[in-house]
Parts: structure tokens; sequence; C-alpha cells
């Protein structure tokens, strides 16, 4: 890694996601640019990629403008570059069916199905991101009283509420859970007993929606948790919100507005019309 951009990223309580995201971003960006003399405009084409979208983009201009930023101070002319945010189309998350489907897939007589079955729960019951799963600490997950505690993104410490079922699956997996050099990961690797790094999580995820025959990602099951919320038990948005550790329903009305096409299919005029 340039040693700039390693020295900027430790300047920063960025989390680990947002780091390597970053990371590859600038480190790009310095092998193609010349920070010192870049303009706005030179700036645009360089986040301006054939291969990236809008998201990535917009992503990619706030990335280089804090490094320059911090590199040479709030004067720095590509600082007034601007981009246009674009809202993305509709992201995936699963229905009620392949949500069961997933929950059935799992074999909870072996360590990984035992494991995996746990993760998955959790992960919908409360919508963890993949960084957050990787991080919780046995310690820090009251199966009792059903909560549990965990630093979540911007380096804070958050709480979230999960099921009796989520509870059951949890301390079934305890029965195979093993640890490496006394971390205390609650969710680890089943042969080193290491504890599982985002990288992994996305492999092993992606395993589980090939299994039923989709495609899925960590972040699904975050999408999932707030779409299965509203749409199955109508969980109103101030309480999704706090169950999902929003601070507003920005993110909420983003991943639900499927739901909200959905329910327009009652209305629809031309099987009306031209009913016999």
């Amino acid at each position: 890694m340039n040693n700039e951009v390693e020295n900027f990223l430790a300047s920063h309580p960025y989390a680990e996601a947002t780091k390597r995201t970053y990371q590859n971003i600038l480190v790009r960006f310095l092998a193609e640019c010349d920070p010192s003399t870049l303009s706005a405009s030179s700036l645009i084409a360089f986040v301006s990629k054939s291969e990236w979208g809008n998201a990535r983009r917009c992503v990619a201009l706030a990335a280089c403008q804090k490094f320059l930023g911090w590199k040479f101070g709030s004067d720095h002319s590509a600082l007034n570059a601007r981009l246009k945010r674009i809202p993305g189309k509709p992201q995936r998350a699963l229905n009620e069916h392949q949500a069961l489907d997933l929950l059935a897939s799992f074999d909870r007589y072996t360590a990984k199905g035992a494991r995996d079955l746990a993760l998955c729960a959790l992960a919908i019951d409360t919508g963890l991101r993949e960084s957050e799963l990787c991080r919780l600490q046995k310690a820090d997950t009251d199966l009792e009283h059903r909560v549990l505690q965990v630093i979540v993104k911007g380096g804070q410490w958050a709480a979230a509420v999960f099921s009796e079922h989520t509870a059951a699956h949890i301390a079934h997996w305890l029965n195979f859970r093993t640890i490496a050099d006394g971390q205390g990961f609650l969710f680890t690797n089943t042969f080193t007993g290491a504890g599982l790094t985002p990288g992994g999580l996305q492999s092993i995820v992606k395993e589980w929606g090939r299994s039923i025959g989709i495609k899925l990602s960590p972040h699904d099951l975050r999408r999932s948790f707030a779409v299965l919320a509203t749409d199955i038990m109508g969980a109103p948005e101030r309480v999704l919100m706090a169950g999902g550790r929003w601070s507003n329903s920005e993110m909420i009305n983003r991943y639900t507005r499927t739901l909200k096409l959905e329910a327009m299919r009652r209305y629809l005029l031309v099987p009306r019309l031209t009913k016999d």
C-alpha cells in the first residue's frame, strides 16, 4: 500500500470496510493522477470511469477529496468537484419463501451447518452488517435476554435484539464452537477456530445462495431484515429504524420501495376492464 494512503487511513476512524474501499480507490487514484496539480474537472474525469456506476463514482469522489483535504488543506481546487447522486435500482432482498428455504437449507447436525444457521438467523433478525457479524463477541451476546452489543458503523457501540428461535440456534452452535488464540468471537471458522473475516463471510453467504438457486450477499440479508419486517410483520418505520440502527428513514425507504410498487397490483386496471 502507498505510504501516504496508509497514513491517511490511519488518521481517520473509518470502519474496516470503508478503509478497504478507500484504499482500493486511492491506490488507483495516485497511480493515475498527480494530486498536487489536479483540477476539479480532472478529478471528475478520473472518477467517471466507464466501469464504475454512479454510486461507486460518488464514493470515489468522496475518498479522493478527503485525501486531498488531508494532504493539501481546504484550498485545493479539486475539492470543488461535484457529482449528482442518482438513486440506484432496487437491490436484492429475500422474499418470505426464499428466507424460509434458506433457513431450512442448513444441516444443523454438523458444525458448519449449526454455525451457518445461527449466523443466518441472527442476520435476518437483526440486520447486522457483515463486519458487525464478524466482530461480534460471545461475551456481548446475551442469550437469556436475547440482546447483543457490538461496535457498528462509525465505531460506536449499539444494541440489537433477536428472537427465541435465533437464541436457540446460537446455543446449539456453541456446542460445536472452538476458538483460537483466546479470541472471543461468536462466529468462528469450524476448522481453525479463528474469527470470520468479511471476505470469508461473503464467500460463505454466496454459497448459501447457490444452495437454493439465488444470488446472495451479506448485505442482501440486511436489506431482507428491513423488507421482511415491513412486509410480514408490519413493523412501524420508527421501530425499524431503532432495530436496524439507522439514524434516519432514508435507507429504509430505499430498501422497501419495491414493496410499495407491489401494493399497487391490487389496483391494476386491465383485469377489471376486461373482466367478463
